[in-house]
């Protein structure tokens, strides 16, 4: 990982202000279009917010994700393995997770659905815990 990549505490905090919007069940992450078959999903506005937030705070960036997704998906199909992530692995799953809705419209929507992403972002704040 270069310079370029390099992400600070205040980086990792300003992901962390959105924990409370993925906790909350009465949210409505996403809707689905009646109207765009090839691109469903529309995500709530404050989705769109983390998806940039990854982006403008350094957490997301350029790797191979599509090489690595057999990885994602160990870790997927394991959580125990997110107990023990580290800040790369973390940052590369969401990566993977924010590019991949790119090809795969639903993706993200199933990702938060299923829990992944506020485990992904409860490991993050552990972490930076530590490291900060």
């Amino acid at each position: 990982m270069n310079d370029k990549n390099k992400i600070t505490k205040e980086n990792i905090e300003k992901i962390l202000e959105f924990i409370p919007y993925f906790e909350d069940k009465n949210n409505k992450f996403y809707k689905l279009s009646k109207t765009d078959l090839l691109y469903p999903y529309i995500y709530d506005r404050k989705v769109n917010e983390f998806v940039k937030a990854l982006y403008d705070q350094n957490i997301a960036y350029s790797f191979d994700w599509i090489s690595w997704e057999p990885e994602a998906e160990k870790i997927y199909n394991n959580p125990e393995k997110l107990k023990s992530a580290d800040l790369d692995t973390l940052r590369k799953l969401l990566t993977l997770h924010i590019r991949k809705e790119r090809f795969c419209n639903g993706h993200l929507a199933h990702m938060i659905k299923s829990g992944h992403i506020i485990v992904i972002l409860k490991r993050l704040k552990e972490i930076a815990d530590d490291i900060y």
